[in-house]
């Protein structure tokens, strides 16, 4: 089936600026610091953005997203995804407002849980659309667990960029490190290892439930971009953040931890689309009212 690149770049941008808001939620929570936090929030809502237009750019003509919006409590895998990518960009604008004035802490932590709950939950979405009985290499949960897991690894990583390239006040360090250290309580390597070992436990599970033969037919997409960039090379990111190099490399090491954890989500969809069988090519010859239940 031809890879449907409209859908793999919505899934990766919503899904990882999901991660994004997940992590200033975090931060909000536990501790770090409120211009990265704002920065990472704005970054979110960008990648809402640019996902979103990447969408309807899949449904044949634009106008057809008013029908998707229409259509929202037929409870769709494509009406999920909405509903979770508005809630999460609501999510996101709320707290910048109210983040603009201090005194507002009630509020601002509510929506800080909400943040990390929509946040986490259109990466999973965004994948268990796809899982259905016609698609037998795609009816199995590890999918959506790929999906979530390259998703937060991305997100994971970008948010570290965004407090790596945070200056610190005059006077203190020169480089992202302090503020790196202080960010979810100064979790933020940890929190970011554990997001990569999510990433690599989906794709080799999606892996796995493929099988041998599949995924040898897709040697250099699987075992070069999801498993050598995606598990390996996001792993390797993650562990050395756990090291002296994230205090005297953050920015370099968080650089390279976005561009495998991007390589390996947009490896991991393109096996999905390379590996798909079973049923007429309904996506490539653009019948969007089957998918919206119109």
């Amino acid at each position: 089936m031809a890879i449907q690149w409209p859908l793999v770049l919505f899934s990766l941008l919503a899904g990882a600026g999901g991660a994004m808001l997940a992590f200033a939620g975090l931060s909000q929570l536990l501790g770090g610091s409120r211009t990265v936090r704002r920065r990472a929030v704005w970054c979110a809502l960008a990648l809402f953005v640019i996902g979103g237009l990447c969408s309807v750019a899949h449904l044949a003509s634009p106008l057809n997203a008013i029908s998707a919006v229409t259509n929202l409590l037929s409870f769709s895998g494509i009406s999920i995804e909405l509903m979770l990518l508005g809630a999460s960009f609501i999510a996101g604008a709320a707290y910048l407002v109210l983040t603009r004035e201090e005194g507002r802490d009630g509020a601002v932590r509510v929506v800080a849980v909400l943040a990390v709950i929509f946040g986490v939950a259109i990466g999973f979405f965004c994948g268990h659309g796809y899982v259905i009985d016609a698609q037998p290499t795609w009816n199995s949960e590890t999918l959506p667990v790929a999906y979530l897991g390259t998703s937060l690894a991305l997100g994971a990583f970008a948010y570290a960029l965004v407090a790596a390239a945070t200056k610190t006040p005059a006077g203190k360090a020169a480089n992202g490190a302090a503020t790196s250290a202080v960010e979810l309580g100064g979790k933020l390597w940890p929190a970011v290892l554990v997001c990569a070992v999510m990433d690599a436990v989906g794709i080799l599970a999606y892996g796995l439930f493929l099988g041998l033969d599949a995924v040898a037919a897709q040697g250099v997409l699987f075992w070069g971009g999801a498993v050598a960039c995606g598990v390996v090379g996001v792993l390797a990111c993650a562990i050395a953040g756990m090291t002296a190099l994230a205090a005297k490399a953050p920015l370099p090491l968080a650089v390279a931890g976005v561009a495998c954890a991007a390589i390996g989500g947009v490896a991991l969809r393109m096996l999905m689309w390379a590996c798909a069988t079973g049923y007429i090519d309904l996506f490539s010859h653009g019948i969007p009212s089957v998918m919206l239940h119109l």
